[in-house]
């Protein structure tokens, strides 16, 4: 049996070798995963899963997907992790409580978690967190406003600053805000439309 080996059909089989190498591992991965079970594959230091899934609803929300990415895609929940772990272990106890007051207000309220309420009712929930209105025994020890503020801000940071703390996955909010990246102090240009 003669083969036919030039080397215009060696590269070319080469390549179809490589591309059927490439799909393997992209059709054994499920593609479609929820937002919920970004803090299932997260390396989590400082939160169980359940206190993950809360901070990712309410994260979800303060920055949500539309036709950019959000908080989630951003890896948001790694970045607060991580910054609890490494530079503000102080702020896990207001996790702690926070999560744990949220999540008790909203069994009472809903029957639900907050991560299985449907958006508008987190969205009214969080209005409620923020101005200090929730109700119940279980935020006599936990500040509404103090844990809010947290996680908002931690929020923010984790969307919008540098990857290397452990937000913004792949540059998505420079990509977004169309920045020039990797940022280099100083150096920043914007973009022109056009």
């Amino acid at each position: 049996m003669k083969m036919d080996c030039t080397r215009r059909n060696f590269i070319k089989r080469m390549g179809w070798l490589y591309g059927s190498i490439l799909l393997v591992p992209a059709c054994s991965e499920n593609a479609t995963k929820t937002r919920a079970d970004a803090a299932e594959t997260s390396t989590l230091r400082m939160f169980t899963k359940g206190e993950a899934d809360c901070l990712v609803a309410l994260c979800e929300q303060i920055i949500p997907a539309d036709q950019d990415a959000g908080a989630t895609d951003a890896g948001v929940i790694n970045f607060i992790d991580r910054q609890t772990a490494l530079r503000f272990p102080n702020d896990l106890p207001i996790y702690r409580e926070g999560i744990a007051a949220l999540q008790a207000t909203c069994q009472k309220q809903y029957g639900l978690p907050f991560e299985q309420l449907d958006a508008s009712t987190q969205i009214v929930t969080m209005q409620h967190l923020q101005a200090g209105r929730l109700a119940g025994k279980q935020w006599e020890s936990a500040s509404q406003q103090s844990f809010f503020s947290l996680v908002r801000n931690r929020t923010m940071q984790g969307f919008y600053g540098s990857p290397r703390h452990g937000g913004n996955k792949d540059y998505v909010s420079y990509r977004m805000l169309k920045l020039d990246y990797p940022l280099v102090a100083g150096q920043n240009r914007y973009r022109k439309e056009g």
